[in-house]
């Protein structure tokens, strides 16, 4: 999907964060890069920056999904990313707006 496509199913799904996915909160809702070298590289500048709009820009013209975000605390504490894209926390019954 575009980016402005993804910020559109961000307006449409704010209402996730806060609630509990698999044990975990969700904190919040990130735009990414759907192609795995990427996200890697958005992965890193995320990590470093805790910046969702920052770690974007650079891939802002690539394909790109939206993802939760779960504990991001983890991140500075104990160095982990828990995120996944957003349409497969609907398999989970949580409402999804695509």
């Amino acid at each position: 999907m575009t980016y402005k496509e993804a910020t559109e199913v961000i307006e449409k799904n704010k209402h996730l964060i806060g609630q509990e996915y698999k044990g975990a909160k969700i904190d919040e809702l990130i735009i990414r890069p759907t192609n795995d070298e990427q996200f890697q590289e958005f992965a890193k500048l995320y990590i470093r920056s805790a910046n969702r709009e920052i770690a974007i820009a650079p891939f802002r013209n690539q394909d790109v999904t939206v993802s939760i975000v779960c504990e991001k605390n983890r991140i500075r504490t104990s160095s982990i990313f828990l995120q996944t894209e957003i349409h497969n926390i609907e398999k989970d019954g949580l409402e999804v707006n695509l």
